[in-house]
């Protein structure tokens, strides 16, 4: 009991705070708790000051694309930009019709009436701008009624990726060259995973003049420790400066895994009276992040390395083809697994003493864990789920195989 009466909390309230603040599975909602992006924003802001031009954001899985839209609207209205926002989710089942259905439901338009006799009063009527759309609206129906509202839109259509309809993606780039043509002062930002646009829009390349094309690289390792040090500065918290580098090192530029590490680290510290979260409390909350990663992601690895034979090396290959040094595309060589394996186990292993796992590794019954390009002897590889990387890592880590210091 405390002295002026009120009562000890059961628990440290910092234990529940660090969970709204540190949200590995969901994207960012908080503007104040996003880092880093800034020349990404300003490059989606560019294309929105243009009238004519449209954007597209693509990237791998899980480099923080859709916390990038959710706060673009904030970001736009601090420019002085004059905005109303549309934001859907696209789905498997969707066509062109249920889109821009969705995303006119979200533009709320205004109308005052004049109430009935000869009194001044007014009412407000409020109704989604969908209610004025046709029953099968087509690209020239959307530029009509964007043209009829008096405020510009921005409508953002995310997981564009999940659409399987040919003609919804065909549709959808008449749209975005009609609305160009015609300088209607809207913009349509399209967000998926892609490798690059004509992955996304299936070779549309009509439309290129009028989209900014826009890729989402993997964080770097000071706003992956921005987006740490924003959390824990909400709940009082800090890192030890020695070991700043340690999460980023591991997340590998998904922010996923940084919030996971944080969340875990952090309150590994708080329940042991500490508000400066140290090495002790990171590799100690390893195996809770383990725990807590999606389990498509476990059931991967598990798929990936498992053998019957106790002296198979699928496991240390993994670990090392995780370490290997990678292309922009995270493709990465034989040869640049080559020196982590040989540092995993103690001894020099030349590529024919792990060619066959690699190309294990890309077929069915292991996954596919990893995907291939290239022509034999110059293969390129990559992991076929980018957020299986860190995943890896996390493992060598806890079984000992590596120490967290060789990614430094």
């Amino acid at each position: 009991m405390k002295e002026n009466g009120e009562k000890t909390p059961l628990v440290d309230p910092r234990l529940v705070q660090l969970g709204e603040v540190f949200t590995p599975a969901a994207p960012i909602q908080d503007g104040d708790l996003f880092s880093g992006r800034n020349n990404l924003l300003l490059r989606i802001a560019d294309a929105v000051s243009q009238r004519g031009m449209h954007c597209i954001l693509f990237g791998e899985r899980g480099v923080g694309k859709t916390s990038l839209a959710n706060i673009l609207p904030a970001f736009l209205a601090s420019t002085g930009a004059e905005l109303v926002t549309a934001s859907i989710n696209c789905d498997t089942n969707d066509d062109y019709a249920s889109l821009i259905r969705k995303l006119m439901h979200e533009i709320i338009t205004v109308q005052w009436m004049r109430s009935a006799g000869f009194g001044k009063d007014f009412t407000v009527e409020r109704n989604p701008l969908s209610q004025s759309l046709p029953e099968n609206p087509r690209p020239n129906d959307v530029r009509l009624l964007l043209q009829s509202i008096d405020v510009k839109p921005l409508l953002i259509l995310d997981e564009f990726d999940r659409i399987v309809d040919r003609d919804c993606i065909r549709v959808m780039s008449d749209t975005i060259k009609t609305l160009s043509d015609r300088a209607v002062p809207a913009t349509i930002v399209l967000v998926g995973v892609a490798d690059n646009v004509d992955s996304l829009l299936r070779e549309h390349r009509s439309i290129e003049r009028c989209l900014a094309q826009v890729r989402m690289p993997r964080m770097n390792a000071a706003e992956l420790q921005g987006i740490i040090d924003k959390g824990l500065e909400r709940v009082d918290m800090a890192v030890d400066d020695a070991i700043k580098w340690y999460i980023p090192a591991v997340a590998q530029g998904y922010p996923h895994y940084a919030h996971l590490l944080a969340l875990d680290a952090a309150r590994h510290a708080v329940r042991n009276g500490r508000e400066v979260v140290g090495r002790d409390d990171i590799e100690s909350s390893i195996g809770d992040a383990i725990d807590h990663t999606e389990h498509s992601i476990q059931d991967g690895y598990l798929k990936a390395v498992y053998s019957a034979n106790r002296t198979a090396l699928y496991e240390q290959v993994l670990l090392a083809c995780a370490l290997a040094d990678t292309d922009n595309l995270n493709f990465f060589s034989a040869q640049a697994v080559q020196g982590p394996l040989s540092h995993i186990l103690g001894s020099n292993r030349e590529i024919p003493a792990f060619a066959r796992h690699l190309d294990a590794f890309c077929k069915e019954e292991r996954g596919p864990t990893l995907v291939k390009e290239g022509q034999t002897r110059r293969y390129r590889y990559r992991f076929a789920v980018p957020l299986l990387r860190p995943y890896v890592l996390l493992q060598g880590i806890a079984k000992g195989l590596i120490s967290a210091d060789i990614l430094r």
